[in-house]
């Protein structure tokens, strides 16, 4: 029951980004999700400073993320419409981008997470490290000690 329970909420969470997603073109805008809450708690225009911090957390990814539930329960969904698409090719991925979602896991903060989405418009989760001292500064968001 509870497992279903979590399917069902990812399924619901990845929908409605996956519609953000399509809106990317009309509203640039980065968007920072309390996950707990589930709602919106920022918005800010995009800029280079954001396309540089995802391109270091592109360069941060470790490996595809294989836990059934990527979300943490607490801690911050950042969607970063970039200014310019940027390739991305790896073992597990080989595309243009258009954003990106950085997750940052208050509970466990070496568990942050990227999540990039394919030509198919279907997302890929990545475990990455990522120091997000710049992006909470940017973002004036408080990251329990980053």
């Amino acid at each position: 029951m509870r497992k279903s329970m979590i399917m069902i909420q990812l399924f619901l969470f990845i929908g409605f980004m996956a519609l953000n997603h399509a809106r990317a073109a009309e509203q640039p805008d980065v968007k920072v999700l309390d996950i707990e809450s589930n709602s919106v708690i920022l918005e800010k225009e995009s800029s280079i400073l954001f396309d540089r911090e995802v391109q270091r957390a592109i360069k941060g990814i470790k490996n595809i993320t294989i836990q059934a539930s990527p979300l943490p329960k607490k801690g911050y969904l950042i969607k970063v419409p970039l200014t310019n698409s940027v390739k991305v090719k790896n073992k597990w991925f080989d595309d243009f981008i258009t954003e990106a979602l950085i997750i940052y896991n208050v509970e466990d903060k070496t568990q942050h997470r990227l999540i990039l989405y394919n030509d198919e418009n279907t997302p890929v989760f990545f475990d990455i490290f990522f120091e997000f001292t710049t992006l909470s500064k940017e973002l004036n968001l408080k990251m329990n000690g980053e």
